[in-house]
Parts: C-alpha cells; sequence; structure tokens
C-alpha cells in the first residue's frame, strides 16, 4: 500500500516537473531574441547579462529542483534517512542536459526544426530523470540498461552542445566554460557508473581538463562544427572510460573500449569531412 502511494506522488510530481520544464523551452521560442542586455566588466572582460541569457540557468536549476522532489518520493529512503549527497551525482545530468537543451534552442533558427529539436531533446530529459531515479539505488542487472541509456544520451546531449557551440557567437569565455563544465559531469557520470573507480571527482577533473585544453586549441583552426564535436566528445569518452579501468600494471592494449572509441571517433571523422 505505502509502495502504490509513492508511485502515485511520484508520477504526480514527474509530471508537473515535466510541465514546468515544457513551458521554459517554450519560453525560449516566444521571447524575443533582440533583448537589452547589460554590459559588466569583469577584470577587464565584458559580460552581456540579460534574461535571455539567464534561462538556460534558470532552466537547469528548476531542473535541479524538480529532481530532488522526484527522487525524494524513492522508496529507498522508507528504509533510510535521505541522504543529498547519495542524491548529488543523479542530479547532475538533469542539470547539465537541460542548460544543454536549452543553449541549442537559444541557438537554432525558429522554424519548424527548432520544434523537432525540442521535442528530440524534451524526450531525452524526461528518460534522463526516469533512468536517474530508477539508478539511486543500484540493482545490478536489473540497472544495466539504464546506466547504457545515462551514458548513451549524456554523450549525445554533449556531442550536439559543442556543435551548437562551434556555430554560435557565444564569447570565447563563455564557451569554454560551458565545455568544461558539461564535459565535467559527464565524465563524472560515466565514472560513477564504473564501480571500481576511485577518485571520480580528480579523474573527472582531468579529463574535462584535457577536452577543454583542445577546444581552446581547436578554436582557432578553422575545423567544421561536426568533426569538432566528434573529436571533443570521442576524446571526452576514450578519456573517461580509460580512466575508469586504469591500473599500473595494465598494458595499453588491455584497454579495448577507449582504444575502439577512439578508431570509431577517427573514422566518423574522416567519413564526416567526405561527405
Amino acid at each position: 500500500m505505502q509502495n502504490r502511494q509513492l508511485s502515485g506522488l511520484y508520477l504526480n510530481r514527474f509530471s508537473i516537473v515535466l510541465a514546468f520544464l515544457a513551458l521554459g523551452f517554450s519560453l525560449i521560442y516566444l521571447l524575443p531574441i533582440d533583448l537589452q542586455a547589460n554590459e559588466i566588466d569583469i577584470l577587464g572582460i565584458q559580460f552581456e547579462f540579460s534574461f535571455y541569457n539567464f534561462i538556460p540557468i534558470l532552466l537547469a536549476l528548476l531542473a535541479v529542483v524538480g529532481a530532488v522532489w522526484i527522487f525524494s518520493t524513492h522508496p529507498i529512503w522508507q528504509n533510510e534517512k535521505m541522504n543529498f549527497l547519495r542524491m548529488l551525482p543523479h542530479l547532475m545530468l538533469p542539470f547539465i542536459s537541460t542548460m544543454i537543451l536549452a543553449t541549442v534552442l537559444k541557438q537554432s533558427a525558429r522554424s519548424q526544426v527548432w520544434w523537432v529539436v525540442l521535442l528530440t531533446g524534451y524526450i531525452i530529459v524526461a528518460l534522463l530523470l526516469r533512468a536517474e531515479y530508477v539508478l539511486i539505488e543500484d540493482t545490478g542487472i536489473n540497472s544495466l540498461g539504464y546506466s547504457i541509456l545515462v551514458v548513451s544520451f549524456s554523450f549525445g546531449l554533449f556531442l550536439l552542445l559543442t556543435i551548437a557551440l562551434k556555430n554560435s557567437n557565444i564569447r570565447m569565455v563563455a564557451q569554454f566554460l560551458l565545455l568544461f563544465l558539461s564535459s565535467l559531469f559527464v565524465s563524472f557520470r560515466l565514472l560513477s557508473l564504473h564501480q571500481g573507480s576511485n577518485d571520480q571527482i580528480l579523474m573527472a577533473l582531468l579529463a574535462s581538463w584535457v577536452v577543454t585544453q583542445l577546444a581552446v586549441g581547436l578554436h582557432y583552426i578553422f575545423i567544421p562544427p561536426i568533426q569538432y564535436g566528434l573529436l571533443l566528445t570521442g576524446l571526452l569518452y576514450s578519456l573517461s572510460s580509460w580512466l575508469s579501468q586504469y591500473k599500473e600494471e595494465k598494458k595499453w592494449h588491455q584497454y579495448p573500449e577507449p582504444i575502439l572509441m577512439s578508431i570509431v571517433t577517427i573514422v566518423l571523422i574522416v567519413i564526416s569531412s567526405i561527405v
């Protein structure tokens, strides 16, 4: 009976959060792009602040607050006290996926394709919320499908963000900050799903720092957005996968997953440059 009540409460809260997110994403389409922005000088760098520019952050914060509200209905809290630190890794992807989708929608032209991007991204955000809810309580093989979904969708959204940023006129400092934060969260989530990983935050910081440094170098080189996104995403996945399996006694050929991902990335870059 108690589980049935929690299930009903979960569905109600889940639908309410999704409804507010849908409304927030729709505002991006309805609001005029040329809203007046105020310029602020910080350490000699000019930053433009406007409500329109803050929408991705506001929606991401809404997603986090909504996720906490949803996750608090999980049956696991019947047997133990609700722990925010345990919940924290499950909040990162709802935050960054919502921010990525909102950023991409801001950069996309207002057309019918815009709504296709919204619908696709919105479904991904909803699935990530559901997957993270399930993964709060590790159930082994039963959670394998949700783990795969979380990893694949998070890296897919990161690829989408890198392509959108390469096509955008966002200031360089803001671009690299977005890339660093998104790669950090995505890498940390992959590392946290590998049970044997230690120092996950440090490893995620290392992977995101390397990827951001590569993005800085590529920023000054003419490279098409798709190849740019594939290169950064492939490197982030390969590094994160390698760090999650790293052991001093292992040889380089004993890491099949990062090696295979590196090869796939190179092949995709070559194919995309030919087509």
